[in-house]
């Protein structure tokens, strides 16, 4: 059985609200080499988008510190409290040319300093390798949403092994049966304009990516 990379209780679970399913975004704060996070600012604006655009959703929002502990700490809370029958993760990623839909997390930490400077533990620098676990969206009804916008967007096997790959391993582990997890990687170069998505799309994407996990 897989172990959590950070093993951690979820905060206590809160009644069943009836009606419109509910939503969690997560973007995250700035780290190392990147002193703008674009997620920062493009979670609240997927959020507040949606929300205008779907109605019947309660839709959440927060941004995470890019902190090995306290960085999953905050998600965990997050779930604990909302209960969100979905959850997107945003991060960035120089290697994303769009918007990249990742389909699996992996128990894997690179020794890496976070925000504070700080590594991860240290027994979990070096792992075997474990079963990948898969996110629990519709990753080819999302692609092909996203395509049909005109908007570059791939699937990915290999979020990475920092904070994003961290994040997403524990809410899948920790995760219930209802819900849909995953993880979506927008460039860096999101924040100054650089990139080859501007803003404007990277909302379009993010809103439409909410729209199709409800619709599948």
């Amino acid at each position: 059985m897989a172990q959590p990379l950070f093993p951690a209780r979820l905060p206590a679970r809160l009644p069943e609200i009836p009606g419109s399913p509910r939503v969690l975004l997560t973007g995250f704060g700035p780290f190392p080499r990147v002193p703008e996070n674009a997620t920062a600012t493009l979670v609240p604006a997927i959020a507040e988008r949606a929300a205008a655009e779907l109605p019947h959703c309660h839709i959440v929002h927060d941004v995470l510190p890019v902190e090995w502990v306290r960085g999953r700490d905050a998600a965990a809370r997050l779930i604990g409290e909302h209960e969100p029958d979905l959850i997107l993760h945003f991060g960035v990623s120089d290697q994303a040319q769009g918007l990249v839909i990742e389909t699996v997390a992996r128990k894997r930490c690179q020794c890496a300093p976070d925000a504070m400077g700080e590594l991860p533990p240290l027994e979990l620098v070096e792992l075997a390798a474990t079963t990948p676990l898969p996110v629990s969206l519709p990753c080819d009804a999302i692609l092909d949403e996203l395509r049909a916008l005109a908007l570059p967007a791939v699937l990915s096997e290999d979020a990475g092994g920092y904070l994003c790959n961290a994040v997403l391993y524990n809410s899948l582990l920790e995760a219930r049966a209802h819900q849909r997890i995953g993880f979506i990687h927008v460039p860096d170069g999101l924040a100054d304009g650089s990139a080859c998505l501007s803003m404007e799309q990277a909302i379009a994407g993010g809103v439409k990516i909410v729209s199709a996990c409800l619709a599948n």
